[in-house]
């Protein structure tokens, strides 16, 4: 037995318990539980990155546009 175990007895069992009853839910559902949440938080992700990159796209727009009015405003 290793010291976690020997020391935590009851914390073991409550995690064995615990790790058996997700196996039953995942079987149960038919998908692991990181398939469950994980879709969710992959999902929010690419909406964030969607949002980011336009808001980039927005920023890199309009600093071409005062580059360009800087560039006159130099040549004259």
């Amino acid at each position: 037995m290793t010291q976690e175990t020997t020391s935590f007895p009851r914390s073991r069992g409550a995690v064995d318990r615990l790790e058996k009853a997700v196996g039953r839910l995942e079987s149960v559902v038919g998908r692991s539980a990181v398939d469950l949440f994980g879709n969710a938080d992959l999902k929010a992700s690419r909406e964030d990155y969607a949002r980011l990159e336009e808001a980039s796209l927005a920023v890199e727009a309009r600093l071409d546009a005062v580059i360009g009015r800087l560039k006159t405003i130099l040549e004259d």
